[in-house]
């Protein structure tokens, strides 16, 4: 799709650049350009306007995806502040980095002026009687610029909007808070998509939304401090993908919704989950100590854990004082492991869950803090019982040390359907990042890769990121 729409971008603009030369898409009806403009991200969608005066305002009748994401901005003004270089005495490099947080702090309110200001403009010129997505991904001062956001929402609902996603990158005090009064005066039958990341809301606003709104699919909840309990007294008949991440404060989630497929919960303390019946549930993923609760008989989702066919899990916290067990899940054709430093010894286990699941296909496991190198010999003795259907394994955060060695050999050496294994080595810190420097964890760890090569079977294939 993507290229789809580069390609009629580049159509668009050839038809501009190209002098004497007959303009045939010019000859077009303006029902027939905004239909094609409607194609087109929105960025290049705004860019035609520059092409003539009739094209100058066409992009603002079309039903598209209005798409304000200027997050990468702020993200190059920190880098240029932690690349700064500073030379002299130690008050010297306080006093100048104090300056340089006081100049990124004025650039980050500038940029969030222009940035405010943009889609204010954007908004002011669109005459389309509906938009598909109203999406905004910026670091926003939810409490300075709450009008602003107010009205944001306010014209996406006008615009009968399908998908509605807030990003605004900002936790604490400064956060925006949506209150139910917004959604007053506006009908929610089109809002098929709600994703609210950054932003205050309470459970008892989220029910009254999913309570008007009867075709709603997919629900993300992200970083909400406010967020305690997440229920609705009525049925969601048409909920299909449920996401509730690292809402600190939550307590339990309840939440009907008979057509659920996919449900994914992030969070550092157990809480109570009720889904209701949920027949085509089939795709899960749970991090922190949720995980535990999974596996409990009171546990409401343990009964629907035989028919997934794909599970994610993420294992860091401590309160875990030994790896999972899972009963047989003879459906489930995906698995990732996060791991984190207390399971990185629980190699036997690691296996022992992959037995659980004999019809796996592809097992996806990334190591959170792996360190040092492997040294000497490592044995793997051939399972019992191999895997016959794993065909591709992908290790993230290689770096080459017993742990992540012993677990690619076995897989080596007990998957005879092996297809392909995925080795991702690149585990950057946040300073590695910014000054764009190369790895030297991932430069240690090709030189294990290659050790790997030289066991696998004709025909599997290595493919190192």
């Amino acid at each position: 799709m993507r290229k789809r729409q580069t390609k009629l971008a580049n159509i668009v603009h050839t038809n501009f650049t190209i002098t004497h030369q007959k303009d045939r898409l010019s000859e077009l009806s303006d029902e027939i350009l905004v239909s094609i403009l409607s194609t087109l991200p929105f960025m290049e969608m705004q860019r035609t306007s520059v092409l003539s005066k009739r094209w100058r305002y066409l992009w603002t009748f079309t039903t598209c995806h209005l798409d304000f994401d200027d997050s990468r901005l702020l993200t190059l003004v920190w880098k240029t502040f932690y690349q700064q270089k500073f030379s002299g005495s130690d008050l010297d490099q306080y006093v100048m980095m104090l300056v340089n947080l006081e100049t990124t702090e004025f650039e980050e309110n500038s940029l969030r002026t222009r940035f405010v200001s943009w889609v204010n403009r954007v908004l002011e010129l669109h005459q389309g009687n509906t938009i598909d997505e109203f999406r905004v991904v910026f670091d926003m001062d939810g409490r300075k610029f709450k009008s602003e956001i107010d009205n944001w929402i306010c014209f996406s609902l006008r615009k009968k909007v399908k998908k509605l996603s807030l990003d605004f990158m900002m936790d604490g005090v400064n956060a925006y808070t949506l209150t139910s009064q917004i959604f007053h005066s506006y009908s929610l039958d089109s809002l098929t998509a709600l994703s609210l990341t950054c932003v205050k809301v309470t459970g008892e606003v989220l029910e009254y939304v999913l309570s008007n709104c009867p075709f709603i699919e997919i629900l993300h909840v992200e970083n909400s401090e406010s967020l305690v309990n997440l229920k609705t007294s009525s049925p969601l008949p048409k909920l299909k993908n449920l996401e509730i991440l690292n809402c600190c404060s939550l307590k339990q989630i309840q939440i009907p919704a008979i057509n659920l497929v996919s449900f994914k919960y992030c969070g550092v303390k157990m809480i109570r989950i009720i889904l209701g019946d949920v027949p085509y549930f089939v795709d899960l993923s749970v991090t922190g100590d949720c995980v535990r609760y999974l596996l409990e008989d009171d546990c409401p989702i343990s009964r629907y854990l035989s028919q997934l066919e794909t599970l994610e899990l993420g294992l860091f916290t401590k309160e875990f004082i030994q790896f999972p067990k899972f009963p047989e899940l003879r459906n489930l054709r995906q698995l990732k492991l996060d791991l984190c430093p207390p399971f990185m010894d629980s190699f036997r286990c690691c296996t022992s869950l992959l037995k659980a699941f004999p019809v796996l296909h592809r097992f996806v496991l990334k190591f959170i803090g792996l360190d040092g190198p492997w040294n000497g010999e490592i044995k793997v003795p051939r399972a019992k019982y191999p895997h016959q259907c794993l065909k591709v394994v992908e290790l993230i955060g290689f770096v080459g040390c017993s742990v992540d060695m012993k677990l690619a050999l076995y897989v080596i050496n007990n998957a005879p359907s092996l297809e392909k294994i995925i080795i991702d080595a690149q585990s950057p810190s946040v300073e590695e990042v910014l000054h764009d420097s190369s790895n030297p964890k991932k430069l240690g760890a090709i030189h294990y890769v290659k050790q790997l090569e030289s066991r696998l079977a004709p025909g599997v294939e290595l493919v190192v990121l």
